[in-house]
This record gives C-alpha cells, sequence and structure tokens, in this order.
C-alpha cells in the first residue's frame, strides 16, 4: 500500500531527495570551513599591525653624506726672532700674526718686514721666523734649494729634498716623497701646477703652496 502511494507521487519524492541533498552539501560546506587555518590579528595589546614597524626606516630614504670637519685647533712650533720659541695650540682659524703674539712676540732683531703676518696655517706646522741677519723669512730653514723672487725666498721643486719639502706649510713625509716620486717617474717639474697632479694636493693646498715654491729651469 504504502510503496503503490509513493509511485503515485513523483513529485513529492523528487522534493525529498532535493532536500536531503541540500543538508548533506551543507554539512559538508561546514566542516570545510572549520577545517581551514584562521588568520590571527595583532592584538593583545600591541596596536594595530603597522604600529609594529613605525620606526622602521625605508631602504629608499636618502642617507646623509659624511661631513670632514677642520681641527678644532692647531698645534704650531714656531722658532726663530721671537721671545718664546715653543709649540701653541690655537683655534683653528689662526694666522701667522697669532702665533707670532702667542710667542711673545718679535725680537728686536727679528726680520718682521719679511713674513706675511696675514697668512693662513695648518695642523702641525713650523713657522721660522729669522733674524734681519739671515735674510728673507720661512717656514722653516730649507737650505740651499730656496730662491729669491718678488723679496719671498720659493723652494725649488726640482732640487729640493724630501725633508725640505716637508718644511712647507701642509706637507708631511708622505706628501714630500709623493712630490719627489713625481719627478722622478714622470721627470722635472716645468710649472708649479704642476704640483696638482700629486696625489692629496687638492685646491686648498695647492693655495697655500703655490707662493712658496718654484720650477728651477
Amino acid at each position: 500500500m504504502d510503496r503503490e502511494f509513493w509511485l503515485r507521487q513523483p513529485r513529492l519524492i523528487a522534493a525529498v531527495v532535493c532536500f536531503a541533498l541540500g543538508i548533506i552539501v551543507a554539512g559538508v560546506g561546514f566542516i570545510s570551513h572549520w577545517s581551514q587555518p584562521q588568520p590571527v590579528g595583532f592584538t593583545s595589546g600591541l596596536g594595530e599591525p603597522s604600529d609594529l614597524f613605525a620606526d622602521v626606516v625605508p631602504l629608499d630614504a636618502p642617507i646623509e653624506a659624511l661631513e670632514t670637519t677642520e681641527p678644532a685647533e692647531l698645534v704650531i712650533y714656531i722658532s726663530g726672532a721671537v721671545l718664546r720659541p715653543d709649540v701653541y695650540r690655537l683655534p683653528a682659524e689662526a694666522r701667522i700674526k697669532d702665533v707670532v703674539m702667542a710667542a711673545g712676540g718679535f725680537t728686536p732683531d727679528a726680520a718682521t718686514e719679511a713674513i706675511n703676518l696675514a697668512q693662513p696655517i695648518l695642523d702641525a706646522e713650523h713657522i721660522h721666523v729669522p733674524y734681519q741677519q739671515d735674510g728673507q723669512a720661512s717656514r722653516a730653514d730649507p737650505g740651499e734649494t730656496m730662491h729669491t723672487a718678488g723679496g719671498t725666498q720659493l723652494i725649488d721643486l726640482n732640487q729640493a729634498t724630501s725633508a725640505e719639502l716637508e718644511t712647507l706649510s701642509g706637507v708631511g713625509p708622505v706628501l714630500a716623497q709623493r712630490i719627489v716620486g713625481r719627478r722622478t717617474e714622470q721627470g722635472p717639474y716645468t710649472a708649479v701646477e704642476q704640483l696638482r697632479d700629486v696625489p692629496g694636493i687638492g685646491d686648498k693646498l695647492f693655495g697655500q703652496l703655490e707662493p712658496l715654491v718654484t720650477v728651477g729651469r
């Protein structure tokens, strides 16, 4: 009897089958959803995720160039016709006049007219003030490699030894060797401007050396 009832109700059978399939699909979807790993938020008092990286500098941020600084003070040795020849510490902007004043001033027999009091100085420089009987002033006693030009003694780049070149303003042992090495490797200097070819001599140092040197013929 029941079998004949269902055979006479095909629409009812179809509805029951669809309902059952819907329950099965919903159950599978529910299980699949909860089986997937769930994202974990940045909470627990840490703030928003972006807050964790607030202090991070971007890789493309410009990097400020390192700035070279001048020495805060100069250490200068002054000798010759001053009252207290010695080593003195002076401000970075000091001139030869400041060194002379620190040394107590000129002696009565100093060749004051032969030295440029307004000339700037460099750290570790040796200033020599000659006596009147010594002739012209110089940064030190350069020996026989000095020439007179316009009342100023000049060091000959083609004859001076390394030790004599070291008496120049801003020239140390390494730079003096480079000056000598340049004329040994490339031949005698033909112009003072060729000092610019020596590694370590920039525009500032060349400007200080130019009035102190010459090229022998």
